[in-house]
């Protein structure tokens, strides 16, 4: 069987890594990284179809990853997944280019439409 999409998932909380190669790592190739730094690495390495990234990351945070993958990796679509509720994050993302905005805890539904979709 084919895999989907090869994904990067960003983001300090093991749960969340966890839960998205749970859920969606029998369909798409899952690759994960617990703060910008791997990211960067990993980015580095390889190209990616998807990237969900969560915003408040200790060291680097996620608009600085954002920043990076639309300067080097533009062809990425990046899905900001976070649980602050903040407008001034999600309108920096968005005018940084960011392709969505998912709030933890995230709906398993939204983010396999996100999946389908792109």
């Amino acid at each position: 069987m084919e895999r989907g999409k090869r994904i990067l998932v960003i983001d300090d909380e093991l749960s969340i890594l966890e839960s998205f190669d749970v859920l969606f790592g029998d369909e798409h190739e899952m690759v994960s990284a617990q703060n910008g730094y791997q990211a960067l690495e990993k980015l580095k390495q390889g190209t990616y179809q998807l990237v969900f990234l969560d915003i408040k990351m200790p060291g680097m945070n996620g608009i600085e990853v954002l920043r990076w993958i639309k300067n080097q990796a533009s062809g990425t679509r990046v899905v900001i997944i976070t649980a602050l509720p903040q407008e001034e994050y999600e309108e920096e993302a968005r005018r940084l280019g960011a392709d969505a905005y998912v709030r933890k805890p995230f709906d398993v539904g939204e983010v396999q439409r996100i999946l389908d979709n792109g």
